[in-house]
């Protein structure tokens, strides 16, 4: 009798909790589409993972600012470098069916690669470092992406053989993470290696068809062309225009087209024991250990943060989870998954804009997703006296597109201070950070819950900071000052030649063909020449031999000879010429590309950058 009552009772509290739990997935949409709406953002799917193997999906905003057409929860999108994962989950296969093994040199499956790795006889490159992001190779190249010429077909190993220099490694296998598009499509080539057929067949096949991700692929997909797919939700960028997508050069490292439930089933396989009805389908020890770094220095001296196996291991909004974003032309996207509460949510935007806050939207989905927060642990009184030798200038240790390594120098350094209780972290331009010492040389950053950062030195003692997923290197703070310098009165002296030589032509135009200036003067106008045509060429053909950037290119060569002919001029025909502003503004112009040319940046050939 007590059962027959309780039954009723018992429906109506589940009646409750569907009515509850059905609020809260209509609040979700209502809220992601105001912050869309403030972000600026055309739209947004996404998809949620509970720990009863649910998958929710939802969409919100346009599909393309064009039509006006809605955005729904079954378009599919560009997830960038998301790709990374599938490509990682692809390798990790062949790893299980032993048809690889991850530590493993590259050069068994890749003998024609040209690496130049001075540290080969000792630690070649690894399967495991490409996956992990610590081969020592650098991102990119402009080009590899910001290119027109590329095809769906192109071969892979077109992203070295223009430019074999792609291929050296800046530090040794294994020790740092950083990041790198050209690794991945390495990983794509070793897929075509191992199983004979195009990286593409092989995952779509072997891969996202046993995961049941039926409305994915790897192949190219446009909205436009012979592969366009109407339910391809447009791309945008960040002026609201539209962005088709169009072929790269690495695409094994940002080409994948999927939709917010096929994401969902991969999140749900990624927090799962690797098993596909019950066989075994990627081992649960390599599940287990994504985002997990061991083998880089920071990580073998206790960071946790940290890339691996194709994920990455994130502290942000007081929770730890593992991750990746990506971001493509017109499009950007994350995912997030909690294995110990078995959930996990992904959310793929169709605009790729600078300004718009899209860790907003992660926090949202944390929330609704009701990971629990991780307090803020005590900070312990650590005395940082020994830490002194740390204080002062870092610029990133890998450059992430080569050969820009000059603009890191002298726009991307940071400032450390060492301070009672830990260090002030002042990067260029960007919000200080304050890091709590945690002692044995790891430190907490003010918003975190883990150790954030590791400070080491090297066996010439150089010193270095990590944070996981990005390495510092100590410089001399007088050198960026100098190097800022020396570039600042460079361009401050080509504006003064080019408006004071453009008075004297005007004021003189017959004696003006013997003025000092006429050389430098002429390589100048070439290069504002140059500058209609680079500002109405499209964006993608940055890096292509394009009217533009071959005139750049012209003018960045014409420059140094320029400077260097009126500068012969200025000393033959000019007394007291140290006392001459033309001397010096000259002699500025002429130290400034002798820095550019030792750091490869003139002449500017875009198209091999």
């Amino acid at each position: 009798m007590k059962v027959k009552r309780f039954v009723p009772v018992f429906i109506i509290l589940l009646a409750l909790c569907q009515n509850v739990y059905a609020q809260i997935q209509n609040n979700l949409p209502k809220k992601i589409d105001q912050l869309l709406q403030q972000e600026k953002l055309s739209g947004a799917v996404w998809a949620t993972v509970t720990a009863s193997d649910s998958i929710y999906t939802h969409s919100a905003g346009v599909k393309s600012f064009t039509t006006k057409q809605p955005l729904k929860p079954t378009d599919k999108v560009h997830v960038g470098s998301i790709t990374k994962t599938i490509v990682a989950l692809g390798i990790l296969r062949l790893a299980t069916q032993q048809k690889l093994s991850l530590d493993e040199p590259v050069k068994k499956y890749l003998p024609k690669v040209p690496f130049f790795n001075i540290w080969e006889s000792t630690h070649p490159i690894t399967i495991r470092n490409l996956l992990d992001h610590t081969s020592g190779l650098s991102d990119l190249r402009l080009w590899h992406f910001f290119s027109t010429t590329a095809t769906a077909d192109t071969a892979l190993s077109t992203f070295y053989e223009k430019n074999q220099q792609v291929l050296i490694t800046k530090q040794r296998p294994g020790t740092v993470f950083s990041y790198s598009n050209m690794g991945y499509t390495l990983l794509g080539m070793l897929i075509e290696a191992v199983t004979k057929q195009r990286y593409e067949d092989y995952l779509d096949q072997h891969l996202l068809k046993p995961l049941s991700m039926r409305q994915s692929t790897t192949h190219f997909v446009s909205q436009v062309g012979k592969n366009a797919d109407p339910n391809l939700a447009m791309g945008h960028f960040d002026d609201g225009t539209e962005a088709p997508a169009l072929p790269i050069y690495l695409r094994p490292a940002g080409q994948f087209t999927t939709t917010a439930y096929d994401m969902g089933l991969l999140l749900r396989f990624l927090m799962s024991d690797g098993k596909i009805n019950q066989s075994v389908f990627i081992d649960s020890t390599y599940l287990a250990a994504l985002g997990k770094p061991t083998h880089t220095i920071a990580a073998s001296n206790g960071l946790p943060v940290g890339y691996s196996l194709g994920a990455a291991q994130r502290d942000r909004h007081q929770v730890i989870g593992i991750s990746h974003s990506g971001n493509i032309i017109g499009y950007k996207a994350m995912f997030y998954i909690f294995p110990k509460e078995k959930k996990a949510f992904f959310i793929a935007y169709n605009m790729d804009s600078e300004s718009a806050n899209y860790e907003q939207f992660n926090e949202i989905l944390i929330q609704h997703l009701q990971i629990p927060k991780i307090a803020f642990p005590k900070t312990p009184s650590i005395n940082t006296n020994d830490l002194g030798a740390w204080a002062g200038y870092y610029v990133p240790l890998i450059t992430k597109v080569e050969p820009f390594g000059l603009l890191d120098f002298v726009g991307s350094f940071t400032k450390v201070e060492i301070t009672n209780d830990g260090a002030e972290f002042k990067p260029f331009q960007k919000q200080a950070i304050h890091l709590h010492y945690l002692g044995k040389n790891l430190f907490r950053a003010q918003d975190k819950v883990e150790a954030s950062h590791y400070f080491y030195a090297n066996e010439k003692n150089r010193k270095f900071i990590s944070n996981g997923l990005l390495t510092l290197r100590k410089v001399n703070g007088w050198q960026i000052l100098a190097i800022a310098i020396i570039l600042s009165l460079g361009i401050l002296s080509i504006l003064y030649v080019l408006l004071w030589s453009t008075f004297e032509s005007i004021k003189r135009p017959h004696s003006f063909l013997k003025h000092p200036l006429l050389a430098c003067f002429l390589s100048i106008l070439i290069l504002l020449i140059a500058i209609p045509f680079m500002i109405t060429q499209p964006f993608m053909s940055i890096g292509d031999r394009t009217i533009g950037n071959m005139i750049l290119a012209f003018g960045t060569f014409m420059l140094p000879l320029g400077a260097s002919i009126s500068l012969f001029v200025c000393l033959q025909n000019e007394k007291h010429f140290l006392k001459k502003l033309n001397f010096w503004s000259l002699t500025f112009i002429l130290l400034s590309c002798i820095l550019l040319i030792i750091n490869n940046l003139l002449p500017l050939t875009l198209w091999k950058q």
